[in-house]
């Protein structure tokens, strides 16, 4: 899985969303990531990405939290 941004240029130390996708197969993956480094990712199905796509738009290097 690549990242729009690099790691470098994310504010460090921080919490983070990421969303990545579309894959080939259609589906995204939500990644969710503490500054502590623990993460947890969450695939989402092809049929239910439209409220994915709406936030990939408007978010589209991730969120920092």
């Amino acid at each position: 899985m690549t990242d729009d941004l690099e790691e470098s240029d994310m504010a460090q130390g921080q919490d983070r969303i990421m969303i990545h996708g579309p894959r080939t197969d259609g589906t995204y993956v939500v990644e969710f990531q503490t500054a502590a480094g623990q993460s947890l990712a969450i695939s989402i199905p092809r049929t239910e990405t439209a409220v994915i796509r709406y936030f990939q738009a408007r978010m589209p290097n991730g969120l920092v939290v």
